[in-house]
């Protein structure tokens, strides 16, 4: 393992500022699961932001004008967990790293407060447009149940016996929607991988991903980020979990992104958020 990649090695000991996250979330006016079904987004143009987490209460206290928080059972902090699934020769991973469009990702996520277990494939098109797919399922099994391999015939060129599990990460989410517009943002949090006995993480970097339904849609939380010089950034947790621990993956068009999100990380001061 090279030198830049060993700076991701997660340390157990660090401890995040998590209490301003908590307290910033519960300034919002919250929406529940029901109220959130019109901007499920299943069809959208995603982009994403990433940043120091020390950044976030203020960017929360900000956003919080604009957008209301998802509760459940009055959390509204929630912890998911991911595998991911790939080819022995993980083409998908290298569709991506090759800038392949019309491209898929399949993964089983947990929604560890709630307890359901969902099936998903996320398909990019050579237009930019993600689409996303997924079914309910009872199986926490890796191995694909008679269902996943059926629904994964339908919405993919991929067979289940040729889909291995290849990754897993855990993290945490704040989810937020728009007050009027058809625009969701996910925030995570804590993001740790896990694979072959081997584990990195990124602890000091928070994930945000504004979803809209047009590309061109302008977003109060964009704004936010460029006010306070926070650019967008393409970040794929299967493909940056899969660099960290995967040693024998070719890896050298993410490498200039694993060095800006070293220098990110490695910013001791705390950045000022503009009001």
């Amino acid at each position: 393992m090279t030198a830049w990649k060993n700076d991701y090695l997660f340390n157990r000991d660090t401890i995040l500022p998590a209490d301003a996250v908590k307290h910033a979330v519960q300034s919002f006016e919250s929406i529940n699961l029901e109220e959130m079904d019109s901007v499920k987004l299943m069809d959208r143009f995603d982009t994403k932001f990433v940043f120091r987490f020390d950044q976030l209460p203020a960017i929360l206290q900000l956003a919080s004008k604009y957008y209301r928080v998802l509760h459940i059972n009055e959390e509204r902090i929630f912890s998911y967990t991911s595998t991911y699934y790939d080819t022995v020769g993980h083409n998908m991973y290298h569709d991506h790293h090759n800038r392949k469009l019309n491209r898929f990702k399949v993964r089983k996520r947990e929604y560890l407060n709630s307890g359901q277990v969902f099936f998903e494939v996320k398909y990019k098109s050579n237009k930019g447009l993600t689409r996303k797919k997924r079914i309910q399922t009872a199986n926490r099994n890796k191995k694909f149940c008679a269902e996943e391999k059926k629904f994964l015939k339908k919405v993919t060129p991929y067979r289940a016996k040729i889909l291995y599990p290849v990754l897993n990460n855990n993290f945490s989410r704040i989810t937020l929607i728009h007050k009027l517009n058809a625009e969701r943002v996910t925030i995570d949090l804590d993001l740790k991988f896990d694979y072959c006995n081997k584990t990195a993480g990124f602890p000091l970097l928070t994930i945000a991903e504004i979803k809209q339904g047009k590309s061109s849609g302008k977003s109060d939380l964009k704004n936010i980020f460029n006010e306070n010089q926070i650019k967008s950034m393409n970040f794929s947790k299967y493909c940056m979990g899969t660099v960290l621990l995967n040693t024998a993956i070719k890896y050298n068009r993410f490498k200039q992104k694993f060095l800006s999100l070293q220098k990110l990380s490695n910013n001791s001061k705390y950045a000022s958020i503009n009001y």
